[in-house]
């Protein structure tokens, strides 16, 4: 019987194992604590879906007894009611605002990113587009609204476009800047070798290069402008002219509550933009993080 020499290495367990097993513990606790995150955002989210389908006196009774019905979609839908124009606003609200703002803030992003400009100047631009996100909503209510006055825009779906354009404008900037800042100045500095003129240059080259950073940025602005809730308050009359933000919230009456109508259309605004969200969920974090690593 044969066995090792004095000389003989024996192999060394591999690294990936050990680790492993000094990890399982911290993995675990990840874990749970993720479920309970999960079931602590979902569980409310899932409880209104399921209001949807009881009626108001099964709501709010305490005998937890189930009466399916679908009465509450279909008063929801009912041309008597404003809901079913509040949601083509909204979603016209979240069209125009997505292609203003994607315009603006990639022509603004290549501006900060690519030309050549004052370095204060596209400091003071950058850090506006920081410090301007930060800024309560409430505090420039009063100049929009003699803005709109002025103009006529006041209740209008175009004026909310506006104001939406320029409520996600500043943050749109920086995403589309940092895109832009991705691409190597190589490829610019080719084509204007080549005779490319710079809008030639933007149109064939930076463009579709920075693709999926419009692409995230239109996703983020079409999700904060469907949840937006201030502007559609104050600068509309309610009923047919506001979004269906405000709609939701007229449900809600000093001496009635229509909980079941209430989370019907809840669950009409929520689920579309919550999918949207998940399928997309990969790219926006992408596109939030580009250019930390560098």
């Amino acid at each position: 019987m044969t066995g090792p020499t004095p000389n003989t290495v024996l192999p060394a367990a591999p690294p990936g194992r050990v680790r492993r097993r000094r990890l399982t513990g911290s993995q675990s606790l990840c874990e749970i604590a993720l479920a309970g995150a999960l079931v602590i955002f979902t569980a409310p989210i899932l409880w209104m879906i399921l209001l949807t389908f009881q009626t108001d006196r099964a709501i709010i009774s305490m005998s937890w007894e189930f009466q399916f019905t679908v009465q509450n979609i279909l008063a929801i839908l009912s041309p008597d009611e404003p809901f079913r124009t509040q949601t083509l606003n909204s979603i016209a609200i979240v069209a125009g605002t997505v292609i203003l703002c994607g315009i603006a803030s990639t022509l603004a992003g290549y501006s900060l990113s690519r030309l050549r400009m004052n370095r204060w100047l596209k400091y003071l631009v950058a850090g506006s587009c920081a410090i301007l996100p930060l800024l309560p909503p409430m505090a420039l209510v009063p100049g929009f609204y003699v803005t709109l006055i002025q103009t006529g825009l006041l209740g209008s779906l175009t004026g909310l476009i506006l104001l939406n354009t320029i409520l996600n404008l500043p943050f749109a900037t920086l995403l589309m800047k940092i895109g832009f800042d991705e691409i190597p100045p190589a490829l610019q500095e080719a084509a204007s070798i080549d005779g490319a003129s710079d809008l030639r240059t933007f149109t064939t080259i930076m463009l579709p290069l920075v693709a999926p950073s419009l692409i995230t940025t239109s996703l983020i602005t079409a999700i904060m402008t469907w949840n937006e809730f201030l502007m559609g308050l104050t600068m509309t009359s309610g009923g047919t002219t506001s979004p269906l933000s405000v709609g939701i919230a007229s449900l809600v009456q000093p001496y009635e509550v229509r909980w079941g109508q209430l989370a019907a259309i809840g669950s009409l605004a929520v689920v579309p933009i919550m999918i949207i969200s998940l399928v997309a969920s990969k790219r926006i974090i992408a596109g939030m993080t580009r250019g930390a690593v560098k």
